[in-house]
């Protein structure tokens, strides 16, 4: 079993929400597709309802020669919104950390080497953001995280809990 997990920020597709704002990618690798992220996060995710134990799910992107993934949806133990609802985190990260995880839950901990970005942006009400310069305010929170992110990769421990079942996908097309 690995001992960690070693990541590139940049290979790491990443969408939550805030305590007043909704679900929005924090972290998207470089666009494969001219739509960008979402149709394809919505086909990874697909049915899928996270808990507190996270869900995991794995599968190939099928886009050009073919890119593997490695997703898991879970639930904040901690964080809630404005209304007292649990936040759920959609992680989905590709190239060789996605086939170095298979059967082991990083996203938690990813997530946790995260948490200064995330809190961050967390509690920052969409009105605060200075939308002087005409960017969409996902823009303006996606900088704002990215400027407080500790580097360019982040290494995330095994997590000592045994994952849940590991679901395959397949090939998920555009």
């Amino acid at each position: 079993m690995r001992s960690q997990l070693s990541l590139a920020f940049r290979d790491v597709l990443y969408r939550t929400r805030g305590r007043d704002w909704d679900y929005a990618f924090l972290l998207q690798p470089p666009p494969l597709l001219g739509e960008g992220w979402y149709g394809l996060h919505r086909r990874i995710f697909s049915g899928v309802e996270p808990t507190e134990e996270p869900r995991l799910l794995r599968g190939e992107l099928g886009i050009g020669l073919g890119q593997p993934f490695f997703a898991t949806a879970f639930v904040d133990s901690t964080r809630r919104d404005s209304q007292g609802r649990p936040i759920a985190h959609y992680v989905a990260w590709l190239g060789e950390a996605a086939s170095a995880a298979p059967g082991l839950s990083f996203g938690p901990g990813l997530v946790a080497a995260l948490s200064p970005a995330l809190d961050s942006v967390f509690d920052v009400a969409p009105a605060s953001l200075s939308r002087g310069d005409g960017q969409p305010l996902d823009r303006l929170r996606r900088t704002r995280f990215l400027a407080a992110l500790p580097g360019g990769d982040v290494t995330v421990p095994a997590p000592l809990a045994p994952a849940g079942a590991l679901r395959w996908l397949g090939t998920i097309s555009p």
